[in-house]
């Protein structure tokens, strides 16, 4: 399973959004860190194909994405950042409405709703109404949500914004056992988030990738002591 981008570049006219970004991704949880208009979000609409390339490929073992069309789409998970969810759905209906417009089949879309209800622990609570529940019980639907069709492909965004700590450090380990098989994205401004589950860690910079490598080696490169550090060395100064 890889996913090999090669010489990407969006252009907006004059300006350039991402710039001859180059990187094979396997299976494993890469951070991508960047201030906003650095390219994080241009970088995940393209793997997603919301927005045309100008230039490059993103190749899905081997083959362009274009080529490969629904089918590299269905192997897609995303998480929203705060997704407007329907307050009066409980969790379980939501979900099997998010499955429907997934064009999951039904007896599938049950089997795996109620597999993904224990995933995230919220089994016992399924039939309360989605409005009702906390901001990490939230986040744990959408969590859900986008690991249905069983996704090879999983982008989280800010999936810990607006909790607290403890579940910031609950869904952390959530994301992190889903990663055995998944090539997980996460993009957030939490650094914290990204050095305690990140393998692999980007750090991007007016479209461009600026540094990348696994959290202790790129704090061993700035002679920090955490990401914060590492940010402040590579992204801080414009």
């Amino acid at each position: 399973m890889e996913l090999r981008i090669e010489h990407l570049t969006k252009k907006y006219g004059e300006k350039v959004a991402l710039r001859d970004f180059t990187y094979t991704f396997t299976p494993g949880i890469y951070g991508i860190l960047g201030a906003n208009g650095a390219g994080k979000s241009t970088l995940m609409n393209l793997i997603t194909d919301n927005v045309k390339r100008t230039e490059g490929q993103i190749l899905w073992d081997g083959t362009d994405i274009l080529k490969l069309g629904k089918s590299f789409r269905g192997k897609l998970g995303y998480m929203p950042q705060q997704q407007g969810m329907y307050n009066d759905f409980s969790a379980r209906a939501f979900l099997r409405y998010m499955a429907q417009i997934k064009e999951i089949p039904k007896k599938q879309a049950d089997e795996q709703i109620e597999q993904l209800l224990d995933v995230v622990n919220l089994r016992e609570d399924a039939h309360k109404k989605v409005g009702s529940f906390s901001g990490g019980m939230r986040q744990r639907v959408l969590l859900a949500q986008a690991l249905l069709g069983d996704p090879k492909i999983l982008i989280l965004d800010e999936p810990t914004a607006g909790l607290d700590p403890r579940e910031r450090l609950r869904l952390r380990q959530y994301i992190s056992d889903l990663a055995q098989d998944r090539i997980v994205f996460l993009t957030t401004h939490i650094v914290s988030d990204i050095e305690s589950i990140a393998g692999d860690v980007l750090l991007m910079k007016q479209g461009e990738l600026v540094r990348h490598g696994a959290p202790e080696v790129l704090i061993a490169s700035c002679g920090g002591k955490d990401l914060e550090d590492v940010y402040m060395a590579y992204l801080g100064v414009d």
